[in-house]
């Protein structure tokens, strides 16, 4: 959003990124009272083993297994849950700095700029989280585990 060419998408930018923090602050409650936050950060030791067994799995060609379980898959889920957490919530004191119709840097422009950098450095996480998604599910895919079915609703794919 620094770039000049792109400075007219900042209001939709805006926009989109408050509707983001309801959207995930509904996933953390849910994940809370329903989901099994165990499961998204197994830093037990039990979930430890299985993720650095799935970890050295991965290295010697073995996919970890697709579907709701505690493993490394979920743990890269819960990673990709704090970067979010963590673009989100920069983004949103940035949105609070800025008064509703001001042109300008804020009165504050250095501690601004820090959580712009903070956020900057959370969206790349998320695009590196995001390519990361997309690739092991089409590996996943091509190696017959209908993950793309499970995803969409479009067919049977492991629960």
């Amino acid at each position: 959003m620094s770039d000049p060419g792109t400075q007219y998408l900042f209001p939709w930018h805006r926009i989109l990124g408050a509707v983001a923090a309801l959207v995930l602050l509904m996933f953390w409650l849910y994940s809370y009272a329903i989901y099994d936050l165990k499961m998204l950060f197994p830093w037990g030791r039990e979930g430890r083993q299985q993720v650095l067994r799935e970890g050295l799995g991965l290295l010697r060609g073995h996919l970890p297994q697709s579907g709701r379980a505690i493993g490394l898959s979920s743990f890269v889920h819960g990673l990709g849950l704090l970067a979010m957490s963590g673009c989100t919530v920069t983004g949103m004191i940035m949105f609070a700095m800025i008064p509703p119709g001001h042109v300008g840097p804020p009165a504050d422009a250095i501690a601004f700029t820090r959580y712009t950098l903070q956020h900057k450095f959370f969206g790349e996480l998320l695009w590196l989280y995001w390519c990361g998604h997309v690739a092991f599910a089409l590996v996943h895919q091509i190696k017959g585990d209908n993950v793309l079915g499970a995803i969409f609703g479009l067919g049977r794919g492991r629960d």
